[in-house]
C-alpha cells in the first residue's frame, strides 16, 4: 500500500509541465521527502519515509533543470526534468502536459499537495513534506 502512494505521487508530479521560464529562488536546492500524508475516500494515513525504508529526493537547479532520486528496497534511480514555479504552483516539465501542483515553503521546508484530479484517483489527497538537505 505504501508503495502505491509513493508511485502515485511520482507519476502525478512527472505528468506536469509549464511554459514558465524563471524558477523561484526559494525552491533551488535539494529537498528530501520526510513524511507523506494521504487521504483516500476518507481514510487517512501518514507515512514516515525513513521508517518505511523509502527515499524521495528532488534537486532543483537555478537554471530550471532538476532531478528526482527515488529509492525503495535498496534500489534507487535518478531521473532528470525541467521545472518552473509560478506563485504557489510548481510545474514539472515532462511529456507536454500542463498542470500546477500547489507548493508552499517554510524556513527549510517545502510542502507539495496532490489531489484526486492530479493523481487520477477521485476522493484522494496526498501531501508530501520535504526538508531541505
Amino acid at each position: 500500500m505504501k508503495r502505491f502512494f509513493i508511485l502515485t505521487a511520482i507519476l502525478a508530479v512527472f505528468g506536469l509541465s509549464s511554459c514558465e521560464k524563471e524558477p523561484s529562488k526559494a525552491i533551488v536546492g535539494t529537498w528530501e521527502a520526510v513524511k507523506m500524508e494521504t487521504s483516500i475516500a476518507g481514510i487517512d494515513m501518514t507515512v514516515n519515509m525513513a521508517e518505511a525504508g523509502m527515499k524521495m529526493e528532488f534537486t532543483f537547479n537555478e537554471d530550471g533543470s532538476g532531478s528526482i532520486y527515488i529509492e525503495s528496497d535498496g534500489r534507487g534511480e535518478r531521473t532528470p526534468f525541467d521545472y518552473s514555479v509560478n506563485g504557489n504552483l510548481l510545474y514539472i516539465i515532462s511529456d507536454g502536459e500542463t498542470e500546477g501542483v500547489p507548493v508552499s515553503f517554510g524556513k527549510n521546508t517545502m510542502t507539495v499537495e496532490l489531489n484526486g484530479d492530479i493523481i487520477g484517483e477521485p476522493n484522494t489527497k496526498v501531501t508530501i513534506h520535504f526538508q531541505k538537505v
